[in-house]
């Protein structure tokens, strides 16, 4: 019986896991959202949200409006997010 719940909630957290990452895909930037960004705080709202880096998702998307996403600023803002999320997350014991 145990096994059998087991199961299922596996199978439920399974399918919500590809809804979420569906969710990019299905949902691509519009022209407002890749024009007057600054892409070093979209980095870091990427990184402190423990979100895995989006950078070529968002190049290939804005590229369709001819706007470049600068990677270094990106990345930059993607590393300084994520240390703080990692150390938010060590200071509530839930390493990774």
């Amino acid at each position: 019986m145990a096994r059998d719940c087991f199961a299922v909630a596996m199978f439920r957290t399974a399918i919500a896991l590809l809804a979420l990452l569906a969710g990019c895909a299905l949902f691509p930037l519009s022209e407002a959202e890749c024009r007057g960004v600054s892409w070093e705080q979209r980095g870091y709202a990427d990184g402190f949200g423990g979100h895995p880096q989006q950078y070529l998702r968002l190049s290939s998307e804005c590229r369709k409006f001819a706007v470049e996403v600068p990677e270094a600023d990106y990345f930059k803002g993607w590393e300084a997010g994520h240390d703080e999320w990692y150390r938010l997350i060590g200071s509530m014991g839930m390493k990774q």
